[in-house]
């Protein structure tokens, strides 16, 4: 039975060779998406906002790209073991809401029974949402084994891998700073840039006048201070660190609520 080009009930003959073969490709399919995902996220501010000297938080970078890489090898290798599709479907399905799961629980700062509770009863319904992930990534090792028997396989292979990345990077384009957040971003640099203005949050700062001609760079996230603010976090190029809460409220204009030297 084929289900959108994919044969629910198999192709060929199974053996380990054959397991360990398509497991294989749709590992790398998977790290190849997630790591697409991860640049993109990366760099896309730095893309669309050349006015603002954003930089890339190397170390969350790279704990992402284990993370969500890693992790969608993982979900990749499940869902293509299986030699009926369904299986490998379900199972990687499964491994996918699991692994979001754990990620986003763990990182939250909830009771350790309440995040076991959580963790069965949104498994299912989490689970039901990564299908896609793992049909995509089924029917892309599916079609890498067949055009590997065609003629001009190797560019067939690459476009296989070339409508991954795109995929990916897709997703990750999504992970762009909210325009909240670009306000919170363009007020405290216009506050960097203007450190003579009279209402200037920096000035009584210590050290931030012999850094007025030095270069920078400015990280921004949600605000763990407020519900409704950005921190942001500014590096210099010797070193020195500054931290701004930027309130954002809706239908008003930001409004830095304090800046400090970070330690």
């Amino acid at each position: 039975m084929t289900i959108y080009g994919l044969n629910m009930d198999g192709l060929g003959t199974d053996t380990r060779q054959a397991k360990i073969k398509r497991a294989a490709f749709g590992a790398l399919y998977g790290f190849l998406g997630g790591a697409a995902f991860v640049v993109m996220a990366a760099f896309i501010d730095i893309l669309l906002n050349p006015d603002l000297p954003f930089g890339v938080d190397w170390s969350i970078f790279m704990v992402r790209l284990a993370l969500i890489g890693l992790g969608l090898a993982l979900v990749g290798a499940v869902t293509c073991w299986w030699h009926e599709a369904w299986q490998g479907l379900l199972s990687g399905a499964a491994v996918a809401g699991v692994l979001a799961l754990i990620v986003a629980l763990f990182s939250a700062e909830v009771a350790t029974g309440m995040k076991f509770i959580v963790l069965v009863f949104a498994l299912v319904p989490i689970a039901a949402m990564t299908m896609p992930m793992a049909y995509l990534l089924r029917w892309l090792t599916e079609r890498h084994a067949a055009v590997l028997q065609l003629k001009w396989s190797s560019l067939r292979v690459a476009w296989l891998m070339v409508i991954v990345l795109a995929l990916g990077a897709g997703a990750g384009y999504f992970m762009k700073t909210s325009a909240s957040g670009l306000e919170a971003a363009h007020l405290v640099q216009g506050f960097l840039q203007n450190l003579a203005l009279a209402q200037n949050p920096l000035n009584n700062i210590e050290g931030v006048q012999a850094h007025q001609n030095m270069p920078y760079k400015l990280y921004q996230n949600r605000s763990t201070f407020s519900t409704e603010g950005y921190d942001i976090h500014i590096e210099y190029a010797d070193g020195f660190k500054l931290h701004c809460v930027v309130i954002t409220y809706p239908g008003t204009n930001p409004v830095v609520s304090g800046c400090n030297v970070e330690k």
